[in-house]
């Protein structure tokens, strides 16, 4: 036996012995009177309840319904002036809002996971009824072993009942950024599917799939101008247009050859929705901004610059609502990000979307921070905002959110983020229905 162990025990016994004898002892003295070795304690007072004691008079009332019901608040809509950053992904999503230039968190939403990368969209609203987050959620009771549901749910009001549409079995929506999307009507939800190899259309008023269309070659992007998608297809450079016409049905109607022969397409993209125009970053560097505001381009695209540079990789970009900007984000390594040794994010570069002109180069001294997290751009498309880890106080780092002028490249503000947000793992640019 563990010697430690043993004195433990011997030392517990030793106490154990004279407390218990304490207690008779206390007992038998608390009443002289007692007969046959019974005893009793004498009473303990009662002290009705008065003013200052908590559950005095001003006892609230209990009401007949029982239970009672649940009193809860309801979110503040999301702002125009906020961001969504998405904090854990595992069992389940969490993400806030947040004021990026006080660094505050406010409404707190927990979604289910998508396929790979979750699927979560938000939406800047006027009232706590108005559609606040739209998540694409896989929920899974017993892992890889049990059934999975597949749902479409729509978060806002107090958030106790989402309205949430349960997908077909064989529905797969495909999780990377920029592979579903909302109609700016907030009517239909429409995404790449990837058991279909098509699109995939759900009816957010009438809470069902509505329609799907088979693509082989295509996609994965979901490029929407109001109910017109538009995407790529690497295998045979084309650009394709799919119409979803009233009752949500998806219909391809146009395809143009307009892609280079050394066209290499991506994994993730990005929307201008108020310029119409998409940013694709090609696994090979190339930088395309496609313009749909007159529909399918005629003639052939080519790339406005390469993102390429010695001695790092490019990482995550985004093009700004305006469609005049695009951040693209670089490691300190030059294994492809998506691997798992891909390196940390060390620096965003700034560039401007017309002509690729680089406009300013935001390392980490110059945003000062010590780690870049994520980074996305304002609504108003005005501000470029990059989360990270702050400067190393006592071993330990804070999360700051800076804010940078896209035209200029000057930093604009700088907070550190608080409230109930530990540790932002992207930021989200949330959408303006019509």
């Amino acid at each position: 036996m563990n010697s430690a162990l043993t004195k433990r025990l011997s030392r517990s016994a030793a106490v154990a012995i004279p407390l218990a004898a304490a207690l008779v002892l206390t007992g038998c003295s608390s009443n002289d009177d007692a007969v046959d070795g019974e005893v009793t304690y004498p009473t303990v007072p009662v002290i009705p309840p008065g003013e200052g004691i908590s559950l005095g008079h001003d006892d609230q009332e209990i009401g007949d319904t029982i239970p009672e019901p649940v009193h809860v608040g309801e979110i503040e809509p999301i702002k125009a002036t906020d961001l969504l950053a998405v904090v854990n992904t595992g069992l389940e999503v969490e993400l806030n809002a947040i004021d990026p230039v006080a660094g505050v968190a406010g409404d707190r939403f927990v979604v289910g996971p998508g396929i790979w990368s979750p699927v979560i969209h938000g939406f800047v609203g006027e009232t706590s009824s108005d559609p606040a987050v739209l998540a694409a959620e896989v929920w899974r009771p017993r892992g890889s072993r049990g059934t999975a549901e597949y749902t479409v749910s729509t978060y806002s009001g107090n958030l106790l009942e989402p309205s949430e549409i349960l997908l077909p079995d064989y529905a797969r929506a495909h999780s990377r950024e920029g592979s579903s999307a909302v109609t700016s009507d907030g009517r239909f939800f429409v995404t790449w599917d990837d058991g279909l190899y098509g699109v995939r259309v759900i009816d957010l008023e009438a809470k069902k799939e509505s329609g799907s269309l088979q693509i082989i070659g295509c996609g994965p992007f979901t490029w929407l101008d109001g109910h017109e998608l538009y995407s790529v297809c690497e295998d045979t450079r084309e650009l394709i247009q799919i119409s979803i016409d009233d009752t949500g049905v998806p219909i391809e109607t146009s395809r143009s050859k307009v892609l280079p022969e050394d066209f290499v397409s991506t994994r993730t993209v990005t929307w201008a929705a108020g310029a119409k125009k998409s940013l694709l970053v090609g696994a090979n560097g190339d930088v395309y901004v496609f313009d749909f505001s007159e529909g399918l381009p005629a003639t052939e695209v080519t790339p406005i610059g390469n993102a390429g540079q010695d001695g790092g990789r490019f990482a995550d970009n985004e093009i700004d609502n305006t469609g005049s900007r695009i951040a693209i984000e670089y490691t300190d390594s030059v294994v492809h990000p998506h691997s798992a040794r891909g390196g940390d994010v060390v620096k965003v570069e700034l560039f401007d979307a017309a002509t690729f002109t680089p406009i300013k180069t935001l390392d980490l001294p110059a945003l000062g921070l010590t780690g870049i997290s994520s980074s996305a751009f304002s609504v108003d498309g005005r501000v470029l905002y990059v989360v990270g880890d702050g400067p190393e106080v006592d071993g330990e780092t804070t999360q700051m959110i800076v804010g940078i002028d896209s035209a200029t490249g000057d930093q604009v503000s700088s907070a550190e983020v608080t409230g109930t947000i530990d540790d932002i793992g992207s930021l989200i640019t949330p959408q303006v229905l019509e």
